[in-house]
């Protein structure tokens, strides 16, 4: 009596865990469409991969990186510190060869131009970005396609690729629906067994 009312229980769970896994891999098999009984039959998610790449580049350009969003970080960059750094390792370079500090009055005020120099170009250089980077940040976020180049990325992608981009985003949501799929059909199965009792009893 004792097994019969532990069967169904354990038949229900391992059902249910079956099912729940061979519907997830459904969702991605077949990769490539296949004729059973004069059905074409394929995974929802490579037959849709067109579609799904278009929402997935919609939803980031909308919600997380647009062309606007980039122009707006170009834009804001403070390039005082590169500018600065750059332009003293060149007049480092060029004013501190041998050839440059043997001339005799460089030689001596050597040091003082190499101040000067670095002030005016790097000021001159910050003050040219300043003018330009408004309108870089706006050419930029007007010839960019941020979700243009997501889709094309996507799609580039050969299917097991995709699959496992996607799975590895939800890998433990799919694995919780397998076990959710154990339980459930677990708990049919408890029922079963407790009708079962009621009834012989």
């Amino acid at each position: 009596m004792l097994l019969k009312l532990l069967m169904p229980p354990v038949i229900g769970a391992f059902i249910g865990w079956v099912t729940n896994y061979v519907a997830i891999k459904l969702l991605f098999r077949p990769l490539a469409p296949i004729n059973v009984f004069g059905y074409k039959l394929q995974g929802i998610i490579p037959k849709r991969r067109s579609d799904i790449a278009h929402s997935m580049a919609h939803a980031i350009e909308q919600e997380l990186l647009s062309s606007e969003d980039i122009a707006g970080v170009l834009n804001g960059i403070d390039w005082q510190d590169e500018v600065e750094k750059t332009v003293t390792e060149v007049v480092e370079h060029r004013l501190g060869s041998r050839t440059i500090q043997g001339l005799p009055i460089i030689g001596l005020v050597s040091e003082n131009i190499k101040y000067h120099v670095k002030y005016i170009v790097t000021k001159d250089i910050l003050s040219q970005i300043d003018k330009k980077k408004d309108a870089l940040a706006a050419k930029f976020k007007d010839n960019v396609d941020v979700k243009g180049h997501l889709v094309k990325k996507i799609d580039a992608l050969d299917l097991k690729r995709f699959e496992a981009m996607l799975t590895s985003f939800i890998a433990r949501e799919l694995r919780h629906l397998e076990w959710l799929g154990a339980l459930m059909g677990f708990l049919i199965g408890v029922f079963q067994s407790l009708a079962v009792y009621v009834w012989a009893y």
